[in-house]
């Protein structure tokens, strides 16, 4: 069998969740015995040219057998397509000459839309499957599902709400884009969600049930063999890990930070550590807020920005850290940092937001607050800072997440061959 993975960007060009997802299953797939694996990765040439070539639309990455780019520079935003002939032609050519029987798609973002209907026209029998990393077919705001303006969970993506996060657009805009969408996935045979709320929301949107299948994403472990988890001596270390954006709730966090500092007293410590980056997508508003936090601290709330950071490292990182926070106030999709804090034997404190919930099982292997509220988020920080036996106790009940292979064998299964030519996956 020959599967290809199309997805936008590629690690190598810029780190992402999706882009991370779809190479660990385009390694997974060249793995296999029984599997000829091929991936092709979208990407922004206006920001990335030294990946283009002169005459060329599709370009070989150096050092990665049978992993190629795809440049483009007319991506439609709003509609996810790409309107270039000579893109299309070598999209045509492509396909043809790969002759895969399985194109898993990852994103549209910087792929376009127009490729599923290239790849039915030039294969009218491969198999397409198609992962839905995040809302962006349902909602234009990032992708994210969330009311900058009102800063809440959006309950409504009909077209004529829409226009309140975007009121230079009509509602009519917005119906179109829609029906873009559901017209371009008509030629997807099945989609794969990371989790049941996600998989939910796309069914309320349209897309029939039979058609999804949940299936969370592969962790790979970075955990050393034989290894054993450890906390710091106040056992009063919180950290993120994350984008430095709105709906991501630093402020949240750091809100319920200087509470818990003020209620354990200045004879103790309130440590917290964020890694991250994109601070400059961060709102003025949401900057703001956080500095009047930070300026109104007691003395014993330590705020640290650690920076950015990569999957290469964040092993290492969260061992710098006792209690993983995760207070986002939009629906995530499914968050591969709880199954990097998982994989450190590091407990979580959540919110309840999309596909966050039920990951976290109170009092089992960490707590779970309302998005937004500060209030249950202190009284968690209170609870857990400087109380070893529960951070044993929490840290005993962490599990790891769906192995990598794990996740592999499931992707197949939605895969239409014989059995008998989909043998097990090589260990």
């Amino acid at each position: 069998m020959k599967y290809m993975t199309i997805s936008l960007y590629h690690p190598r060009v810029m780190k992402g969740g999706a882009q991370y997802v779809a190479k660990d299953l385009h390694d997974a797939a060249d793995a296999d015995p029984d599997v000829e694996a091929v991936m092709l990765a979208g990407i922004d040439a206006n920001m990335f040219p030294q990946y283009g070539k002169v005459g060329s639309s599709i370009t070989a990455l150096p050092d990665s057998p049978r992993e190629y780019i795809l440049p483009g520079t007319t991506f439609n935003e709003f509609y996810h397509f790409v309107h270039d002939q000579r893109r299309t032609k070598a999209l045509q050519r492509f396909f043809a000459d790969q002759q895969p029987d399985v194109i898993h798609v990852h994103h549209s973002l910087w792929v376009g839309l127009e490729i599923l209907e290239i790849a039915r026209q030039i294969l009218p029998n491969v198999t397409i499957l198609y992962t839905l990393h995040e809302y962006l077919p349902i909602c234009y705001s990032r992708g994210q599902m969330f009311r900058y303006h009102e800063n809440g969970i959006c309950q409504d993506a009909s077209p004529d709400q829409c226009v309140k996060c975007f009121p230079e657009k009509t509602a009519d805009d917005f119906m179109l884009r829609r029906r873009m969408f559901k017209r371009a996935f008509e030629f997807v045979d099945h989609f794969i969600s990371p989790s049941e709320y996600l998989r939910k929301t796309f069914i309320e949107w349209g897309l029939p049930a039979e058609k999804i299948s949940t299936i969370p994403n592969g962790h790979q472990s970075m955990r050393p063999k034989n290894w054993i988890p450890t906390h710091s001596a106040g056992v009063n270390t919180f950290g993120f890990f994350g984008q430095y954006v709105d709906a991501k709730g630093i402020d949240v966090l750091l809100g319920a930070a200087a509470l818990a500092a003020a209620e354990v007293g200045e004879e103790e410590e309130i440590e917290i550590k964020i890694f991250g980056g994109n601070k400059d997508y961060a709102s003025p508003d949401y900057v703001e807020r956080i500095d009047k936090i930070l300026e109104d601290a007691p003395d014993n709330l330590k705020v640290r920005e650690m920076g950015s950071y990569s999957r290469d490292n964040v092993f290492e990182l969260m061992n710098a850290i006792d209690w993983l926070v995760m207070p986002s106030i939009w629906p995530e999709t499914f968050g591969l940092v709880v199954s990097e804090a998982w994989d450190a034997r590091r407990p979580i404190l959540s919110s309840r937001a999309g596909g966050l919930d039920g990951r976290t099982v109170d009092g089992k292997n960490g707590y779970t607050f309302a998005p937004g509220s500060v209030a249950q988020l202190s009284t968690l920080m209170v609870e857990c800072a400087g109380n070893k036996q529960l951070w044993e106790k929490l840290s005993a009940g962490v599990r790891d997440e769906i192995s990598l292979r794990e996740a592999w064998e499931r992707h197949k299964e939605c895969v239409p061959v014989p059995k008998e030519v989909l043998r097990k996956f090589a260990v």
